[in-house]
């Protein structure tokens, strides 16, 4: 998903913007339902890279993640299991 590829370009990058990373929290849980473990994985570690606490996004990750997590990749389990450790 490019939302997804969006957050982790701008983490990878280390380039910071908070209004931006506040339109891509709103706009992703809107269609959290859409997104495949390893965008749920890819952007709970891009918000946890900048250490952005986006609780409504946070949220959603974990609900839409807990009913996939046998489909979870070991990686991506544990990237996203990092990023609500950090977060």
């Amino acid at each position: 998903m490019s939302l997804t590829n969006l957050a982790w370009a701008f983490a990878k990058l280390c380039f910071r913007d908070s209004p931006l990373l506040h339109a891509i929290a709103a706009r992703a849980i809107v269609s959290i339902s859409e997104f495949a473990e390893q965008n749920l994985s890819n952007m709970s570690w891009s918000f946890a890279k900048f250490v952005v606490k986006h609780m409504p996004l946070i949220t959603a990750i974990s609900a839409s993640s807990v009913s996939r997590l046998t489909h979870f990749l070991p990686q991506n389990l544990a990237n996203t299991v990092w990023a609500f450790a950090k977060l």
